[in-house]
């Protein structure tokens, strides 16, 4: 019995959806959640990837209301339970190994798409150094890495830093949020390259999307689309 084995024994690995531990040889989910899991129907909008209510229609209302800064946005799962609980526990609660689920899924269901997009790299959106200490990881980098593994992109966190540590997005409105990150992301090291991919867990209005797409094409960067876990 090798170490990998022996570690699944003592520490069993849970159900990246419903925390129960998974059946002894089972990975990520249990097959009964992975059918369950709320995906966005088509047709999807042209913008933020959500479902709309007819073919004809391109982009949602809320899309048709407001221009964003990036091309397009590849949310895979609706934010909804269990799915919101399971964000939440990646992102508050210490549940790390969530990202590898979730960062593959994004990746598998997109796969054509993003592939087509001729990205030359992930970009995980930045958490401030003082809440990374505190969490003890970003969410965004972890999905973005097994992302990563999927797709063959390479990974460039050094890309976006994050320079103020903004109240929490979540209790917000939309001009609030816009207000909130206006100056919240700064360019990194390096300089970006023609097409990237931003990652993160959740799109809620796009405002922290748009704040990272600005600095990325301030920086260097002709398009940037945006991949997420949920929306």
């Amino acid at each position: 019995m090798n170490w990998k084995k022996s570690l699944d024994i003592l520490f069993p690995p849970r159900c990246a959806v419903c925390d129960r531990v998974l059946p002894y040889g089972t990975t990520g989910a249990c097959p009964e959640c992975r059918q369950g899991l709320p995906r966005f129907r088509e047709p999807r909008c042209f913008c933020c990837g959500r479902t709309v209510e007819r073919e004809e229609e391109e982009y949602c209302n809320d899309c048709n209301r407001r221009k964003h800064l990036f091309r397009r946005a590849f949310p895979a799962l609706q934010y909804v339970p269990p799915v919101s609980d399971a964000m939440a526990a990646l992102k508050y609660h210490g549940r790390a190994e969530y990202a590898d689920f979730y960062g593959r899924l994004v990746a598998q269901s997109f796969r054509d798409s993003l592939m087509g997009l001729g990205a030359d790299c992930l970009v995980p959106v930045p958490v401030h150094p003082h809440r990374r200490k505190k969490r003890g990881y970003n969410q965004a980098a972890l999905i973005a890495e097994a992302m990563s593994e999927e797709l063959g992109l390479p990974v460039r966190e050094e890309l976006l830093i994050r320079s103020e540590d903004t109240v929490a997005q979540k209790k917000l409105s939309r001009e609030e949020r816009s207000l909130n990150l206006r100056s919240a992301f700064q360019a990194g090291a390096g300089t970006p390259p023609p097409c990237v991919i931003l990652v993160d867990d959740i799109y809620t209005t796009g405002a922290t999307a748009d704040a990272c797409t600005e600095v990325l094409l301030r920086a260097g960067a002709e398009q940037v689309y945006v991949a997420t876990v949920s929306a």
